[in-house]
């Protein structure tokens, strides 16, 4: 919507690319001012300004394929004058940016990734007209207009003869005093002895004076003195036994961070409780982490407008709830009552919408049982969580660590006895780390840095945690860098080594640990759950999801079947050449994606839309698929909605794909041996059309 006729604005323009392959970057950018409300002279009302806008081919876009305009910051007469805009940056499912910058009236237009950040000290709260002293007057009772009552204002004349007689008698008791004083400077024997007398009293007065003022000085401080120490004598006598008091009745950790981290082999976190498993940061699901045996999780805390925490990783709640805005806006029973999760939309429609959960809940029920990492997320989160764990929970150090980022402060937590975890950019050069070390007992490294990196990090000599980690194959790299332990948003499946189970239920429209899509965090890559039957896709142009519960698949000795009924809801007449599948035998679980470099080798089956069925070895040195098996496979061509029964059977030497409901359908044995990896997905293969993408239920994995 255009600003009303007289306001003006700027517009402004923002690039974003994508850090995986170079290409224009996904994501979103909300953009807030630092103040409630802005008046802009000459219009009606307030602007509150500002929305959330989705990054189109890299550029952001208004909605409408127009370009984003914006309140300048610098408006004259604007009410408030001084205030700045806050950009929340979200892209390719990384962890939000924050950023703040001014807007010059003058400027035609401004990239957003040239401008001056800011300090977030520029709140600034909008005036609003207050009831004036006639209105006042009026309304105690007064009736008249604005003259009757600045004419109240003006009090009666004061008596004129009282005050001049009071002057001329004021004048003449000075005349005469000034006499006096004149007759006395007239006798020098007499002036003499007056100014000797009066300067031996003088000195008399001034020595008993000075004496007293001595005495009570000294009386003074030695009484300030005395109470100071007593009062230290008496803080000392209190702190000892309230620490005493502590130790026999405070609850005893059963699980403290020292004991945990003495325990062999690699530790896995719950990261955000077990977020692409359960709505983050919810009680479900710290719940589901610790009820299989998840013996450590990260806590992220905000803080409500009426200093309240409350589990959040965000300064906002735009992501994660169905509402918007900042979190220190809304009030503490507001958000108990009104606020839901939004896990539905990533995790699936089978989930029950959830509510946020206060920090004292979640310290209350799991301090002391498990290793709690907790991290204020927000600059006013800080004190409320120094202030509620030094006065409700003082024997948090036990089984707490501290985790911040490395441009936080660590000197609080390690007065007060806490572990701490630092962890780190990609890029913070050493003589940062340098910096820290004394407050540090563990370092933190992302997935996404470099492996050379991370050994030099790991080097430092002390434990190095990683994030976010949610597959095993990202597990085992970080395991060969020196990495003791993992942040994980599927702990459950990124600690195991097995398969959870053989047969699929996607009737129960949620997300399986072990679901890995290509992108993580990311609503577009999510497994999409039909409202019947049981049917599952990927709304992505040629998008891939892992299907880790049922991986590493255990042949028997004949080897394993894998069998899926497959669909199309819509068929591509313009191009029947289009396919989706299967990809299969794969030795670890990082993402595939047809005609691209893969990071490991394996086979991809594919079913086109004119009923073509062939199977591929896909290599790491080479994008486009080999070809295995003398011919293609003619199978009658695919019924818009109808199933078709999909079945791959791998022995020791042979690979064979075929469609059941003709014998002639299959692919035969092929003496193919090259891969015999345990993991496998669904594969949106060649098709960019969505709408054409093909479904998948009723996954069955057997034995031959």
């Amino acid at each position: 919507m255009p600003f009303p006729e007289g306001v003006p604005s700027v517009p402004v323009r923002y690039s974003i690319t994508s850090p995986a392959d170079g290409g224009p970057g996904e994501g979103t950018l909300q953009l807030m001012p630092t103040v409630p409300a802005i008046r802009i002279p000459g219009a009606e009302g307030v602007f509150t300004g500002g929305g959330t806008y989705r990054f189109v081919d890299g550029q952001l876009d208004n909605g409408n394929g127009d370009q984003v305009r914006l309140l300048p910051t610098n408006i004259d007469g604007a009410n408030p004058t001084v205030w700045a805009w806050l950009g929340i940056e979200q892209v390719d499912g990384r962890q939000p940016r924050y950023f703040y910058f001014v807007l010059d009236a003058d400027a035609e237009e401004v990239d957003l990734g040239a401008v001056q950040q800011l300090a977030p000290d520029l709140a600034q709260y909008l005036a609003v007209p207050g009831e004036s002293a006639y209105d006042a007057w009026r309304r105690a009772g007064n009736d008249g207009d604005e003259a009757d009552f600045l004419a109240s204002l003006v009090g009666p004349p004061g008596d004129i003869t009282a005050a001049n007689e009071y002057t001329d008698e004021a004048v003449t008791e000075g005349l005469a005093a000034e006499v006096q004083r004149a007759d006395a400077a007239y006798d020098p024997a007499g002036a003499a002895g007056d100014a000797y007398t009066a300067a031996v009293d003088a000195a008399s007065s001034d020595a008993a004076t000075k004496a007293a003022t001595a005495r009570d000085a000294a009386i003074a401080s030695a009484a300030q003195d005395a109470d100071t120490k007593a009062g230290n004598a008496q803080s000392a006598a209190v702190q000892a036994a309230a620490a005493a008091a502590a130790g026999l009745y405070l609850p005893k950790a059963l699980l403290t961070v020292d004991a945990f981290m003495a325990q062999p082999g690699t530790k896995v976190f719950g990261h955000r409780g077990a977020g692409m498993v359960c709505p983050e940061h919810t009680e479900a699901a710290y719940d589901y982490a610790i009820a299989h045996g998840i013996q450590a999780m990260e806590l992220s805390v905000n803080v409500d407008s009426e200093g309240q925490l409350w589990c959040l990783h965000d300064l906002t709640l735009d992501r994660t709830t169905y509402n918007t805005g900042a979190l220190n806006t809304y009030p503490s029973t507001g958000i108990a009552n009104r606020v839901l999760t939004n896990g539905r939309v990533m995790l699936g429609q089978g989930w029950t919408d959830q509510s946020m959960v206060p920090l004292r809940r979640m310290l209350d029920k799991y301090l002391g049982k498990v290793v709690l990492f907790v991290e204020p997320k927000g600059n006013d989160a800080v004190v409320p969580l120094q202030n509620l764990l030094a006065t409700s929970y003082p024997h948090a150090p036990a089984s707490v660590i501290w985790k911040a980022h490395v441009g936080t402060s660590f000197m609080w937590p390690k007065q007060q006895g806490y572990r701490t975890w630092c962890y780190v950019d990609d890029g913070s050069a050493n003589s940062v780390l340098d910096g820290k070390d004394s407050l540090v007992d563990y370092w933190g490294v992302s997935t996404s840095m470099t492996s050379t990196r991370r050994k030099e990090i790991v080097a430092r000599g002390k434990p190095v945690f990683s994030w976010p980690v949610y597959r095993r194959s990202q597990r085992a790299a970080l395991e060969a860098d020196g990495v003791v332990g993992l942040m994980s948003s599927d702990p459950v499946y990124v600690r195991g080594t097995t398969a959870q189970a053989t047969a699929s239920r996607w009737d129960q429209q949620v997300k399986e640990s072990g679901g890995t899509p290509q992108t993580d965090y990311n609503v577009d890559a999510a497994l999409k759950f039909s409202e019947t039957g049981g049917w599952v896709s990927i709304n992505r142009s040629r998008g891939t999801y892992g299907l880790g519960r049922y991986c590493p698949i255990v042949p028997g000795a004949g080897g394993y079947r894998i069998q899926i009924e497959m669909k199309y809801d819509q068929i591509n007449t313009a191009d029947l050449a289009v396919h989706g599948g299967l990809y299969l035998g794969k030795v670890s679980d990082d993402p595939y994606e047809f005609n691209t470099l893969n990071p490991s080798n394996g086979y991809h089956l594919i079913l086109r839309h004119n009923g073509i069925l062939r199977l591929y070895r896909h290599v790491t040195t080479q994008t486009g698929g080999i070809q295995i098996g003398a011919t293609d496979i003619a199978t009658d061509a695919p019924v818009a909605g109808q199933s078709m029964t999909i079945q791959i059977d791998v022995t020791p030497t042979t690979i064979e794909a075929r469609r059941l409901g003709n014998a002639a359908w299959t692919t035969g044995p092929i003496a193919d041996a090259s891969y015999r990896g345990g993991y496998f997905g669904l594969s949106n293969g060649s098709i960019t059309d969505v709408a054409a993408r093909p479904h998948w239920r009723n996954l069955l994995i057997t034995q031959l």
